[in-house]
């Protein structure tokens, strides 16, 4: 949604958007970049495994990682507990790996489950299917869908919709626990969602028992794609409701944004009063709050209460902070300024919105043109909040994590620095790729305060056309 705003004094864009449309586009070659990084590293862990155990236990006892072949099942799943407890991942997988033929000829089938969610959980990828693949062929059917459940929730997390749905029709839905049956439904609601099928989307929200623990989600969910599939008015009422609600319980961020959403839809709809109460909601402390203001701001206008409106942008100019909403401030003030007729002080105010957006502007320059080292690339990307901006990546994240993991226990590979340096120099790729979604980022603001700058200048020549006939 974008909102356009004409006037007999100026034309200007303002952003007022949702987060989701906010969110920086991944380029196809940054998506690209990300799978293959994905594979590499699935790839070179299962190699480096595969390298490091011995299943005839003739070199692993005196190897780096001094494994043991063992003689029974209980004797591995204690191994692999003990591993797990003294957060030794990396020796609990290698266990696993060393006594591989003992898990498939002796092991439980629900031990092997919890083999195939370590395994999931450290994107242990090919262990992780050679393991649920031997779950089919031998293991009773909840089993199989109890494990599949693991692969869905695993691609779940890492908002892999398509693949999600492809785990999810791999479950025997008679055969999925109780327990399970809901967040199942959410999953099947949320990735349908996201494909664009909001029809089948809410048919799946409908399934979730009341009272469950993710009735609010689907409830919410449901709301949010009958307005994506409509974008009735009364789908906006309709959540407003919801979050008007004081007894039903949810995360005090989730109610701040979905009340800037109806706030959104609103607007959409020239609801300005009921926009400005929803956006009045907002919580002083969420994260939502400088949006929400400049969203009240832009619908008070609209309703001709100027004077409100100027005083909510004025709240925002004199935040100093550098989010898109304070930026959006000084443009909307002096339009409120020329709307109102204001014309010398819209005129000083398009004047001072040119100095604001022209020293933004170096400012933004300055930092892409400098060389950055690797904690303050992930200091940006912690402040920007990367992972909301490129929701895509979090695969990213959880193997740079993992490769940590294996850097921190690098005396592992003592004996053989080639598969040390692998690590090093994937880990390194993955830096470059956070550094180039934190450049990306600053780029499309940077594109943002370049259309800001363009309209206030547009705006201040149009002053100078009306020949400032009126005063304050």
């Amino acid at each position: 949604m974008i909102t356009k705003i004409a006037t007999t004094v100026c034309f200007i864009l303002i952003s007022l958007l949702p987060t989701a449309a906010l969110q920086a586009e991944t380029s196809p070659a940054l998506a690209k970049q990300l799978k293959e990084l994905d594979q590499r590293y699935r790839s070179l862990s299962a190699e480096l495994y595969d390298n490091y155990v011995d299943p005839d236990g003739v070199q692993a006892v005196s190897g780096p990682m001094r494994l043991e072949t063992l003689v029974g099942p209980m004797q591995l799943e204690m191994k692999v507990r003990k591993y797990l407890a003294d957060e030794e991942p990396i020796r609990a997988i290698a266990a696993i790996y060393q006594n591989k033929e003992l898990v498939l000829k002796q092991v439980r089938r629900g031990t092997i489950m919890g083999f195939v969610q370590l395994m999931l959980d450290h994107n242990e990828w090919q262990m992780a299917n050679e393991l649920f693949d031997h779950i089919k062929k031998t293991g009773l059917e909840f089993q199989a869908t109890n494990t599949a459940y693991m692969f869905a929730k695993f691609h779940f997390r890492r908002n892999e919709w398509a693949q999600c749905l492809k785990a999810l029709r791999q479950i025997s839905k008679g055969k999925i626990s109780a327990a399970h049956l809901d967040l199942y439904n959410l999953m099947y609601g949320v990735s349908l969602q996201h494909e664009g099928r909001y029809t089948e989307a809410i048919s799946y929200y409908r399934l979730i028992t009341p009272g469950s623990e993710y009735q609010l989600y689907a409830t919410l969910n449901k709301v949010s794609a009958q307005l994506n599939r409509d974008g009735t008015l009364e789908q906006a009422k309709q959540l407003q409701a919801h979050l008007s609600n004081e007894l039903l319980q949810m995360p005090n961020e989730m109610r701040d944004y979905l009340t800037l959403m109806s706030g959104y839809h609103f607007l959409e709809n020239k609801e300005y009063a009921a926009a400005r109460e929803a956006f009045g909601r907002v919580s002083t402390k969420s994260r939502y709050f400088n949006r929400a203001l400049l969203g009240v701001a832009f619908a008070a206008a609209r309703q001709g209460d100027y004077t409100r409106a100027l005083s909510y942008t004025a709240i925002l100019r004199e935040k100093g902070s550098t989010d898109l909403a304070v930026d959006e401030a000084h443009l909307l003030n002096a339009y409120i300024l020329a709307r109102s007729r204001h014309l010398r002080a819209a005129s000083a105010a398009y004047s001072s919105a040119v100095d604001y957006y022209a020293e933004r502007i170096r400012d933004v320059d300055s930092f892409l043109n400098q060389t950055l080292d690797s904690d303050s690339v992930f200091d940006l990307a912690s402040d920007i909040n990367l992972m909301r901006e490129f929701p895509e990546a979090r695969s990213l994240f959880d193997n740079m994590k993992n490769l940590g993991i294996f850097l921190v226990r690098s005396e592992m590979f003592a004996q053989d620095r080639y598969y040390y340096q692998q690590i090093r120099t994937l880990y390194n790729e993955y830096t470059a790729v956070v550094e180039t979604m934190v450049r990306d980022y600053m780029l499309a603001r940077r594109e943002r305060l370049a259309s800001y700058l363009s309209q206030s200048r547009f705006g201040l020549v149009q002053m100078f056309d009306t020949g400032l006939k009126r005063d304050d």
